[in-house]
């Protein structure tokens, strides 16, 4: 069985995986090889660094992409150190071989047949060693990221499975997942390799499968649903990366596909997850989602209400509104954000009255994702709930000026949230907020003693102490200034001489 391990762990600040073309570039030798042996050897050239060690693996080469090498090399790198207990932190990148397993390998040239790993950085993630599906020779003038793709497409049909998951999981990374890294290969035609392994006899595959293509919709887990949804929605979520239109169409044969696995005989969780990836195909037949949500299992019924609000029929959601189980309760708040369907901003007012905490938590997110004309009325019927701070800032955001005590409280009393789905504090945004309209606000009104209050709360534990100091200095309330300065003089983070640039031109600190 392959072992693959060339991932930092979590915790430690690292670069991206760079793109196999680049790798390609800085690389003395890129190569198919087989392992012949492998065995522990000590180069100083390599850090010691606990958990890790040097190791020399040699293979005999297959295929040259690129460089020129005798038909066996030596290969350094690091690997995980054999029974030890140490939990390392930020690895380097590392590569435990198989013998008799072929792989592709990218590598930089040390002297004679000696070569080591492309990077030795512990902020890398690194992919200069890939696994192959067998030993036969590539064709000439095959590039790298072509020869990879060769291998790995094959390796979907191999026996092993822990080879295939594997596979799987490298060709939706390395095909841009969800967004993110460089895509060596096109999302679609990524998709397309995998597709066929949706209605596969082992479970583990199938899920996986279908997993790579669930993780393109907003319906997939309830963990990305706040991303989703501030992407989605024309609200503001803030602090949080938005997350928009899926990276490609699902394919007619790939929902084909999910529909068989949603409709068969499979575990719930399965099908499940079948019923999220399909929904974003806007094809799920009216009937088809009401027979999922008589289904006795949670997970199905509750895939079946998300799946719903990819339809024009909103009979599913407000059913499931008052369902006795509060995780239907749960995905018919979620559902009503995906929709963006206003008509349906009542049930998420009755949801805030839930007695379920996560219920009246995914109300609150899918109600601060609509636009805040459309859902005025049912925040400010909530203020004085748990998640008021948010839809005070929701309501501010476009015209603080009604609601400048509100925003002064909220900076004061620090609300925490319990069930909250993160982003950025309350208290921070609503001092964002308050300090944007005082800005915008003319000296003679700052000076004039109305807006104290106001003033007061923005200088309790500000983020921005510096640009706070230069509005004082520029509008010319000196003595507040200097009052303030003294006031967070020990506090950490006060950096005096950030303070006296300040003074030189406190307007050019505010633009």
């Amino acid at each position: 069985m392959l072992v693959f391990a060339a991932s930092p762990a979590s915790g430690c600040l690292v670069a991206g995986p760079v793109p196999l073309y680049e790798l390609a570039r800085s690389a003395d030798l890129v190569i198919k090889a087989t392992v012949i042996a492998d065995r522990p050897v000590t180069d100083p050239s390599f850090e010691q660094i606990a958990g890790s060690e040097v190791r020399e693996t040699e293979m005999r080469v297959v295929s040259t992409i690129k460089g020129s090498a005798s038909n066996v090399i030596e290969f350094r790198h690091y690997a995980p150190s054999l029974g030890t207990s140490v939990v390392m932190m930020c690895p380097p990148p590392s590569y435990t071989f198989v013998v008799g397993h072929t792989y592709i390998v990218l590598a930089k040239r040390v002297a004679g047949n000696t070569y080591d790993q492309l990077s030795k950085s512990r902020t890398t993630v690194d992919r200069s060693v890939l696994p192959a599906a067998g030993a036969k020779p590539l064709q000439a003038g095959t590039t790298v990221t072509e020869a990879v793709w060769e291998e790995l497409v094959a390796q979907l049909g191999s026996p092993d499975r822990a080879a295939v998951l594997n596979t799987i999981g490298l060709l939706d990374e390395m095909s841009g997942d969800q967004g993110l890294g460089p895509k060596d290969f096109d999302r679609s035609q990524a998709l397309a390799a995998i597709q066929p392994l949706i209605g596969a006899k082992d479970v583990a595959i199938a899920a996986a499968a279908i997993g790579v293509f669930a993780m393109d919709s907003p319906y997939t887990d309830d963990w990305s649903a706040p991303q989703w949804l501030a992407g989605i929605g024309k609200g503001t979520i803030p602090g949080l990366a938005p997350r928009r239109a899926p990276l490609s169409p699902l394919a007619d044969s790939a929902a084909k596909g999910l529909l068989r696995v949603a409709t068969s005989e499979a575990s719930p969780k399965l099908r499940a997850l079948a019923i999220r990836a399909l929904a974003r195909s806007h094809a799920i037949p009216r009937a088809t989602i009401a027979d999922w949500f008589r289904d006795p299992s949670i997970a199905v019924r509750n895939a079946a209400v998300l799946a719903s609000a990819a339809t024009l029929d909103r009979s599913t959601i407000k059913a499931a509104s008052t369902d006795s189980s509060p995780s239907i309760r749960r995905a018919a708040a979620l559902a009503v954000g995906f929709t963006q369907d206003p008509r349906l901003l009542p049930l998420l007012g009755s949801l805030l009255q839930d007695p379920a905490a996560d219920v009246r938590a995914a109300a609150a997110m899918s109600l601060v994702s609509f636009a805040p004309d459309q859902a005025a009325q049912v925040m400010r019927a909530n203020l004085a709930s748990e998640f008021g701070p948010l839809f005070v800032n929701a309501l501010a955001r476009g015209n603080p000026q009604p609601y400048l005590p509100l925003l002064a409280k909220i900076i004061e009393q620090r609300p925490q949230l319990a069930d909250w789905w993160g982003g950025t504090l309350p208290a921070a945004d609503s001092w964002e907020i308050l300090f944007d309209y005082i800005k915008g606000r003319p000296a003679a009104e700052l000076a004039s003693g109305e807006l104290d209050r106001p003033l007061d709360a923005l200088e309790r534990s500000p983020p921005q102490p510096a640009e706070l100091y230069a509005l004082y200095l520029s509008r010319g309330l000196t003595s507040r200034a200097k009052q303030f300065r003294a006031s967070i003089r020990n506090t950490p983070g006060y950096i005096d001489s950030v303070f006296n640039t300040v003074e030189r031109d406190p307007a050019a600190y505010l633009q």
